[in-house]
């Protein structure tokens, strides 16, 4: 599996489902998590699944829950289900059951996942995709590590739009 980062960076900025919880919910503490969207990159597999990885906002090198789904739902192993191969958090049944519920309950989301997992196998089957020599070489040998992505960070113009509505506010 690889990352949809790996493939398309600046869409999954864009994509990247989050969940922010304001009270704590069935197990699961307060706070956000994003959704980050892995694939299978061998273009000859039609697998049709995306495994998402829950990861908390502060530490998103911590997979919190791996969540195994398929796009074709008459499949026996389509899921949702947490993925047995994969470690998984005690929080990780909590956010299933939030992940199934809220999440892949919106038609929309489920159709932007099979768009990604379409990109990710075209990515892998053309040599002038930029991401073409990655996907290869991960095909080529598994234990090839991926780099963890970087928390958006705020431009300075943005902050001191926000610092001057703050002020704006107070008076």
């Amino acid at each position: 599996m690889i990352p949809f980062y790996v493939v398309d960076p600046e869409l999954a900025a864009n994509e990247t489902r989050v969940i922010n919880l304001f009270v704590s919910q069935r197990g699961v503490p307060a706070g956000s998590c994003g959704l980050l969207e892995s694939y299978c990159p061998d273009p000859a597999c039609d697998c049709r699944r995306v495994m998402l990885n829950v990861v908390e906002e502060k530490r998103p090198e911590r997979f919190l829950a791996s969540i195994s789904y398929g796009f074709d739902r008459d499949e026996e192993m389509a899921g949702p289900f947490l993925d047995p191969l994969n470690p998984q958090s005690p929080y990780a049944e909590g956010l299933l059951a939030l992940v199934e519920g809220v999440v892949l309950s919106d038609p929309r989301y489920v159709a932007r996942l099979e768009q990604h997992y379409n990109l990710v196998k075209q990515a892998a089957s053309d040599p002038h995709h930029p991401a073409y020599g990655k996907l290869q070489k991960v095909l080529a040998d598994d234990a090839v590590p991926l780099p963890t992505p970087k928390p958006a960070r705020r431009t300075r113009k943005k902050l001191k739009t926000q610092k001057s509505r703050r002020k704006r506010r107070r008076r």
